[in-house]
């Protein structure tokens, strides 16, 4: 009779702990989804509070930047600083500096490392791995190496004092530029190319076609994740260069909006409420940019990586 009880008491004490583990496993998702959304609103806030005193400071008189306590939001908004802001220094001329360098940048950019991660990927020549090691090693390169050399060279080309050493520099596939390094792009497009159907190209190639139309009708339309990627980080360090621009350009009228923002600040006195309300405003393509396409920079990134 005992022996028929525990028969009937085991798969009930079996059942009893699955329920209790099920239980605890429940528990512990919900804990570590409640740690990982907690950590996401410090890491956000961590983030945002610079941006909000940057807002509220825009919005405030010079003096009531620095009252202790400070306050969260001006009693009185001073919404004047943004035009006074623009018209401080000639901000739309700087503007339009910092948009023609960026454009140049990312055009150049994507022309020829698109073309060398091409090379590197999908046609077959003699010294290849051997190129992309040494075009990979440019980026531990960091800018500050070459930095007195590159003036060197465009000191006798003549090119310092204009934005010509901007401009250039980027359609040279291999060339170390103050931006996003042209080596680290040749790189997620090259691993990304490696990893396209090979069939395909080789049907291609069947048909007649050379490397450029199979570059031009096959790689590049299966490339726009990886494309975008290249196009939101050249842009995202160009447009906030410092350094490069810094070197190169002694005339006022070439400065870009990173160079025309330290105008603000003088010896005897700085407009910091004019400084952030023009931050704020040469936040705005960067931010935009980010937001509308942070899906394709993450999936491109993501997929340079599928094939080694």
């Amino acid at each position: 009779m005992a022996v028929t009880t525990q028969e009937h008491q085991v798969p009930g004490g079996v059942a009893a702990r699955a329920a209790r583990d099920a239980a605890l496993r429940r528990w512990r998702r919900l804990i570590a989804r409640i740690v990982r959304h907690t950590a996401s609103v410090i890491i956000t806030v961590i983030f945002l509070v610079p941006l909000f005193w940057m807002l509220t400071g825009s919005l405030k008189s010079n003096a009531d930047i620095f009252k202790f306590p400070p306050s969260l939001w001006p009693a009185h908004p001073q919404w004047s600083n943004y035009p006074r802001a623009l018209t401080y220094i000639p901000f739309w001329r700087y503007l339009g500096n910092s948009t023609l360098v960026s454009a140049c940048t990312v055009a150049g950019t994507l022309v020829a490392c698109v073309l060398a991660a091409y090379a590197f990927s999908i046609m077959r020549w003699r010294g290849r791995e051997a190129m992309f090691a040494v075009s990979l090693g440019l980026i531990m390169l960091p800018f500050p190496v070459v930095m007195i050399p590159l003036y060197v060279i465009f000191r006798h080309l003549g090119w310092i004092g204009s934005l010509t050493p901007l401009l250039v520099p980027p359609f040279g596939a291999q060339f170390v530029t103050p931006y996003f390094s042209s080596a680290l792009a040749i790189f997620l497009l090259r691993q990304f190319f490696r990893s396209l159907p090979r069939s395909l190209i080789e049907a291609a190639r069947l048909d007649g076609a050379g490397n450029w139309t199979v570059l031009r009708k096959i790689v590049v339309p299966l490339s726009r994740g990886p494309l975008i990627t290249v196009v939101i980080l050249t842009f995202l360090t160009s447009w906030t260069a410092f350094i490069g621009p810094l070197i190169f350009i002694n005339s006022q009228s070439d400065f870009t909006l990173s160079l025309g923002l330290e105008q603000y600040q003088s010896t005897h006195f700085t407009a910091y409420n004019y400084l952030m309300a023009a931050s704020l405003i040469f936040m705005i393509p960067t931010l935009i940019l980010f937001v509308v396409a942070q899906r394709h920079l993450i999936r491109g990134v993501a997929f340079s990586g599928l094939k080694n």
